[in-house]
């Protein structure tokens, strides 16, 4: 159950933004450059995240509350991206969910 929900927030995150640029432009009155950083920064926050997890899935102990952690806390940061109207937020955020 963990992993389809894991699979579900990541697609709706993934689709989100190219099905939506238009008008996440022009609400953020961003330009082409802030858009593709928006769309560029969730992939630096995999890769930090991919080297934090090697270290935390070695602990057997810690993988299932690991996982539900990642899995509330990637969904509240996709939550909180529609609430925001700052790019520098919205970049963390999208930092944040690469990460998580």
């Amino acid at each position: 159950m963990i992993v389809f929900l894991s699979n579900v927030f990541i697609n709706i995150d993934h689709g989100s933004l190219p099905g939506c640029s238009v008008e996440i432009k022009d609400d953020l009155h961003m330009n082409n450059f802030e858009f593709g950083i928006l769309g560029s920064v969730v992939y630096g926050g995999l890769t930090l995240g991919a080297g934090v997890a090697t270290g935390v899935y070695s602990k057997s102990r810690w993988i299932k509350p690991t996982l539900i952690l990642t899995l509330f806390f990637n969904a509240l940061f996709i939550v909180l991206f529609t609430f925001s109207n700052s790019f520098y937020i919205n970049a963390g955020l999208r930092f944040g969910i690469g990460f998580f």
